[in-house]
């Protein structure tokens, strides 16, 4: 039987990212951490996620107002930089006046900050795994 390694700092950091991506547990890597896009049925099914891994048993969502942070600061900055990148970017190449610029800047953001809420908090989560994981027993 082969001695696997602890993997490294490194290796973590990738491994989570990519389970981030995939909207799967950052503990097994295998359960989704939300409803399937198709059963989808309300915009509270878009943001709410499961309350564990069937799989693992490692529970996503611990405590009322742990994805807070995730969304207030990680999403909002995201679109606030994609905003403000936006925003320059379209002053620079068209002649547009303010409130052209405005709509033309406003319009995507609020789509932006609804596809990637789920994949800010899936990230919050890995991190937090990352840096105290809430597993039991020895891993």
């Amino acid at each position: 039987m082969a001695n696997n390694p602890k993997p490294t700092l490194t290796q973590k950091i990738w491994l989570y990212l990519r389970r981030t991506i995939r909207l799967r547990c950052p503990e097994c890597g295998i359960s989704p951490l939300y409803l399937p896009a198709s059963r989808v049925e309300s915009i509270s099914d878009w943001f709410t996620m499961l309350p564990g891994c069937p799989r693992c048993g490692y529970p996503y969502d611990r405590e009322p107002g742990y994805f807070i942070f995730a969304l207030s600061m990680i999403n909002f900055g995201l679109v606030a930089i994609f905003g403000v990148g936006t925003l320059l970017l379209l002053d620079s190449l068209f002649d547009l006046s303010t409130a052209q610029l405005i709509f033309f800047t406003l319009l995507p953001l609020w789509l932006l900050g609804i596809l990637s809420a789920r994949h800010t908090k899936a990230f919050f989560l890995a991190l937090d795994h990352l840096l105290s994981p809430h597993v039991k027993g020895p891993h």
